[in-house]
């Protein structure tokens, strides 16, 4: 049977390990997933600069309005205030709504616009301080209400309107 003389272990030969498995060329699988990873990320990145900028607008608009509130109050033209405030609108409104659809509104279409883009803002009770009074000579006017309705408009504008 077995003899003595030979070890059989002896006879066997060392493990050859295969080789290294390299990096390169990478699975079509990780092409693919790299490639999406890409693709959301730019997306990611377009949405939120865009979402930036809208929101850019409105805290500009915001900040302006609170500069022109403190101008006001120190005892600023009231008719150089209203032209501003209504200044201010109107830049906003190009911001979110058509270019189209906002820049030969003027007078009582500039009213009902505002009225029917803000939801619980009624600007006709500022109507006068709208469109009379920066065509009028100056004259001690209130305009807490104005900046009241302008600062509520602005504050709802958050995305591009589909009215």
């Amino acid at each position: 049977m077995v003899s003595h003389g030979s070890d059989p272990l002896a006879q066997l030969r060392d493990i050859h390990l295969p080789a290294l498995i390299g990096w390169w060329p990478i699975a079509v699988g990780w092409i693919g997933l790299f490639f999406i990873i890409i693709v959301f990320s730019l997306l990611i990145l377009f949405y939120s600069r865009r979402y930036y900028q809208r929101g850019r607008a409105r805290s500009l608009g915001l900040r302006l309005l609170m500069q022109y509130e403190k101008d006001y109050q120190q005892g600023a033209s009231s008719q150089i205030i209203s032209t501003q405030i209504s200044e201010i609108l109107r830049r906003v409104a190009l911001v979110y709504f058509p270019r189209e659809e906002i820049a030969g509104l003027q007078g009582e279409l500039w009213l009902n616009f505002l009225n029917k883009t803000g939801k619980g803002v009624n600007f006709n009770e500022v109507r006068e301080c709208l469109l009379v009074l920066p065509y009028q000579p100056d004259r001690p006017a209130k305009l807490d209400r104005l900046f009241l309705c302008a600062k509520k408009w602005i504050k709802q504008r958050s995305g591009r309107c589909l009215n």
